[in-house]
């Protein structure tokens, strides 16, 4: 019989379709092989070799090479086309003037038509020169190095006046909404804290009113007790099958330290980091060797967290993009899953095993 799940992070609901679960080889399209991807592609504009094709870096690994040739292992660089721009690129004094509107104020719930310009700043981050590089190929000593290369950014992002928010993402695979087949992760500066955020901010204030708790900290302790949801554990971090998934084959990967930022994080949590990232996407390039996917790093700033009193706990969401939303998802926001999260997890866990 189908369950309807109550997600406490979200305050979402999903559909857990049992009836109608899924074997990691019922999605033919994420079945296929990536053996037909070449490692370069003189059409890319990430590649090494095509280094004019993008704006200038930003920021690179490199040995002796110069700046936008190639050399690098990390590379990074403007979007070439952002979502969001800087107030310096806006001509004269509009930069300027919209640099200081790029602020939301604390309420906007009487605010019908409130607006402003769309600074910020959207960055490119190439986390490989091979083309068909994954995050499960890596070593995770490699890894860390690209998480080092991604807090630099958001801090640097962060010490910018019009920045409120920078969201790190990675979009791989068409359903996930990859314009660039390359790896390469995103990382914007927002002049509002986004809804999501801060609705999961929020909750997790409100759990720790009521339980005297971190939600999340929870979480992990009672998740670890039941050992039905648990992917991938270790002294730092702990990747998790949401009880209430939305999406099949969701995964959730929390510290076990209370970071409120990843912007926050030592080297130490970042090669942590790297080892559940690497052993998780193993796991699931071993089902699904052409796996799109969605995943998104969450964390509030230190100074956004003391002007609320909010005790936010770092995590990220990995959404794989297996299921087409359609209707109900859009007109409600539930989900319907046909991947029981207890299923999926055992299915991860013998991905390496089989």
């Amino acid at each position: 019989m189908p369950e309807i799940r109550f997600d406490i992070v979200s305050g979402g609901f999903a559909v857990i379709a049992a009836e109608r679960a899924k074997r990691p080889s019922d999605w033919e399209s994420a079945q296929r092989s990536r053996k037909d991807i070449p490692s370069s592609d003189a059409r890319c504009p990430f590649c090494p070799g095509n280094e004019k094709l993008t704006p200038p870096e930003v920021k690179a690994v490199r040995g002796e090479s110069l700046p936008d040739e190639p050399g690098w292992t990390i590379r990074v660089f403007p979007n070439k086309f952002p979502a969001l721009v800087r107030p310096e690129d806006l001509p004269g004094e509009e930069g300027e003037k919209s640099a200081l509107q790029g602020q939301a104020p604390e309420d906007l719930h009487t605010a019908m038509y409130w607006r402003i310009p769309g600074i910020g700043a959207h960055e490119v981050v190439v986390e490989s020169t091979l083309h068909n590089a994954t995050l499960g190929s890596y070593a995770p000593e490699y890894l860390a190095g690209v998480l080092e290369v991604l807090k630099e950014r958001a801090l640097l992002l962060y010490d910018r006046r019009e920045t409120r928010y920078v969201q790190v993402f990675k979009n791989h695979g068409e359903r996930g909404g990859a314009s660039l087949s390359h790896p390469h992760f995103q990382v914007i500066g927002l002049p509002v804290l986004p809804s999501a955020v801060v609705s999961e901010g929020l909750r997790q204030r409100e759990y720790e009113s009521r339980a005297g708790r971190c939600l999340f900290c929870d979480m992990v302790e009672r998740e670890l007790e039941k050992d039905v949801r648990v992917v991938g554990k270790s002294a730092e971090f702990v990747v998790l099958s949401p009880f209430a998934s939305g999406y099949s084959f969701e995964a959730l990967i929390v510290p076990r330290k209370h970071l409120g930022s990843f912007a926050e994080a030592g080297v130490e949590d970042n090669r942590a980091l790297a080892q559940a990232l690497v052993d998780l996407f193993r796991r699931y390039e071993a089902l699904f060797p052409s796996l799109p996917y969605n995943m998104v790093f969450h964390g509030i700033p230190e100074t956004a967290r003391q002007r609320r009193n909010w005790p936010y706990h770092a995590h990220i969401h990995v959404y794989p993009r297996l299921n087409a939303e359609a209707g109900l998802e859009l007109g409600t926001g539930v989900h319907i899953n046909p991947s029981p999260p207890e299923l999926a997890t055992k299915q991860l866990l013998s991905a390496l095993t089989d």
